[in-house]
């Protein structure tokens, strides 16, 4: 631990940057000798030749330059760094004996400060010591009368004891603040140490994020507040080369159309300035590209990042191809066009050709009850193609229309649940009716009501366990507000349903993702066109499942005359490609 003072608290320790720092240091103090030498040569000229201390002086400035330049002082201990500035200390008193005159003694601070940074506490110590001993040893001399006459300024003892003050305050000073910049020395190596380390793991981090953005398939785009990119990954490159464009080429100049693949966008509608506005952007449809050239549907969300001071700092864009969802709902849409009208056509021919068979006269009556019964069935069939015909279209004319008058609600439901019993009973699944002693009557259009029972019952049977049951319920309810309402309310005991497959219930064409891939099949219209007739009625449809404890339908209907129809909100072609 002693040994540890005397070395000094160095970065590195090479044999150049060393060896150099020794003779730099020499080579200042043998300059100032030199320099001094000079002054005192031509401003007060006299005869050295017969002053032995002078040129003895000069000698062993001399020699100690040519020994800090030539010795390997890395191959030594750092306490032999002292031998030059105890020389120099010598040189120089020796020098100041043979002109007193001529101010040698203010070099003294030069190897002093040398022995005070180089050796720590002992050197600080060591070189104004050293000075003082032979400073006060020609002082004594010179009172013995040997050497020099007491007259002189070499000889004062003021002299000498002010000067080695003096050193000795330089000294103190100098160890201090030679100590306290090794502290910070060895603590900024620290910090330097720290923060290379945070530089390193920063640009792993930054590596790691990279990668994961150029993994992903969508388009990532970090676009600063005047717009201008700062990252994009792997995908958005390789979008720009599907599209014929440089990787360079900035957000703004994207061919960006809306979505009739028209329009262009306008630079002060464009997604990230929309953003920075306070506008939300998420799930956006555009179509990318030039008219002549490749074009994509895609779909744009942003987002604006905050700094630490919750400024705004940048916009990131994220853009998903979404051209084959889109492709797909068209195809879709085309599918169920082409389906509908090759089903209505032999179904026009059916009824056709059961009214004729109907007209017959002497058609037995066991007859013509089946052919009743399938003249009905037939109706019934040719009406839902049409709703599946209107489930894909938003035009007027293929919209769904009521026609309201007295309706007995409670038979109605009746009707309907004996139609269905015997596809229960194939799963053993008993329907039981719960209605008022009386009969419910409410304004409806029977048929399109008997239709969303009819949607309610199939589905309780499809999506309940074998031997479950279904409860139905028929009332008349009075609101706390004073109006009166018939409630249907369809309750099984099937699989139930969690809360993201309720939120696109009455979706066209939803099918939760617990039953696509079942046995059990379906087209994902019925819920939809029963909330469809159920508005157009003046009521509501709610549903409550709860996963694996069934499910529970309640329609409201008012009792007093519907406000005029009006048809749901049809979603979009966008909107069905988000699934909203």
């Amino acid at each position: 631990m002693r040994a540890s003072r005397f070395r000094p608290r160095e970065p590195e320790r090479t044999a150049t940057s060393y060896g150099d720092s020794v003779f730099r240091s020499q080579a200042l103090l043998a300059g100032a000798v030199g320099l001094v030498v000079c002054i005192t040569v031509a401003l007060s000229p006299r005869n050295f030749d017969d002053s032995p201390p002078f040129f003895l002086g000069l000698t062993i400035v001399a020699w100690s330059t040519i020994a800090a330049a030539v010795i390997p002082w890395l191959r030594f201990p750092i306490p032999w760094q002292a031998v030059i500035p105890l020389l120099d200390i010598t040189a120089i008193v020796v020098l100041r004996l043979a002109a007193p005159e001529s101010g040698f003694e203010i070099l003294l601070i030069f190897p002093v400060i040398w022995l005070a940074t180089s050796l720590g506490p002992v050197g600080g110590l060591l070189g104004p010591l050293y000075a003082a001993a032979l400073l006060w040893g020609q002082v004594s001399l010179a009172h013995i009368g040997i050497g020099l006459a007491q007259n002189t300024p070499a000889a004062s003892p003021i002299a000498a004891a002010s000067l080695t003050v003096a050193l000795a305050f330089v000294s103190g000073v100098v160890g201090l603040t030679s100590r306290r910049v090794a502290s910070q020395r060895v603590l900024l190596r620290r910090q330097t140490s720290m923060l290379e380390k945070a530089l390193h793991r920063a640009r792993i981090q930054e590596a790691t994020v990279r990668e994961a953005f150029d993994a992903v398939e969508f388009a990532v785009i970090g676009l600063d507040l005047d717009g201008s990119t700062t990252t994009a990954n792997r995908a958005t490159r390789s979008l720009l080369a599907q599209l014929g464009l440089p990787e360079d080429t900035p957000w703004s100049r994207f061919p960006l159309y809306r979505a009739d693949k028209v329009t262009p966008v306008p630079a002060h509608e464009l997604p990230h300035l929309r953003t920075l506005a306070g506008e939300t952007v998420d799930h956006e449809t555009y179509v990318i590209g030039h008219r002549t050239g490749t074009r994509f549907t895609i779909s744009v969300s942003a987002r604006l990042l905050h700094d630490e001071t919750e400024g705004a700092d940048r916009v990131v864009l994220v853009l998903r191809d979404v051209s084959a969802e889109f492709r797909a709902i068209a195809d879709r849409d085309d599918l169920v066009t082409s389906m509908s009208h090759e089903l209505r056509t032999p179904l026009s021919s059916v009824l056709g050709y059961v009214d004729l068979a109907l007209e017959v006269d002497d058609l037995p009556d066991e007859a013509r009850a089946m052919l009743d019964i399938a003249l009905a069935n037939t109706q019934r069939l040719n009406s839902l193609v049409t709703d599946l015909l209107a489930a894909r279209s938003t035009s007027p004319e293929n919209s769904i229309r009521v026609v309201v008058e007295d309706c007995d609600i409670s038979m109605l439901v009746a009707e309907s649940i004996d139609a269905q019993r015997i596809i229960a009973s194939e799963r053993l699944i008993p329907i039981t009716l719960e209605a008022d002693q009386h009969p419910v009557h409410a304004p409806a259009d029977a048929f399109r009501l008997r239709q969303v029972v009819d949607n309610l019952l199939s589905n309780a049977i499809k999506y309940n366990r074998v031997g479950g049951r279904i409860t139905v319920s028929v009332h008349d309810v009075v609101r706390p507000s004073g109006s009166e309402n018939v409630e249907i309310r369809v309750t099984d005991t099937g699989r139930g349903m969690t809360m993201e497959e309720q939120q696109g219930l009455f979706e066209r064409f939803y099918r939760a993702e617990s039953v696509r891939g079942s046995t059990t099949h379906g087209t994902g219209l019925g819920l939809s066109i029963s909330r469809e007739i159920v508005v157009l009625h003046g009521g509501t449809i709610e549903v409550a499942s709860q996963p694996d404890h069934g499910t529970e339908v309640l329609v409201s209907l008012p009792k007093g005359r519907p406000p005029a129809p009006r048809r749901p909100a049809v979603p979009t072609q966008e909107a069905r490609a988000h699934g909203s």
